[in-house]
């Protein structure tokens, strides 16, 4: 590695502050928000294909069969 090269990332390894507790915290709280959504997307995709799958099959449906 030239001489140039090394003094340039020389601050790259430099000790960073460390973050606050209110920090650290922050993310999981919307990681779960997140998640939240997603599966009640999930949900009603769900509803929602069986919704139209019923109505197309509506007919076609033995609804005699024990």
């Amino acid at each position: 590695m030239a001489p140039a090269t090394r003094g340039a990332l020389a601050g790259y390894n430099e000790a960073l502050p460390t973050p606050d507790k209110s920090d650290a915290d922050a993310p999981k709280r919307h990681r779960h928000a997140a998640w939240a959504a997603e599966t009640t997307g999930l949900i009603l995709i769900a509803l929602l294909l069986l919704i139209v799958t019923l109505i197309r099959y509506w007919r076609v449906i033995h609804w005699s069969v024990r």
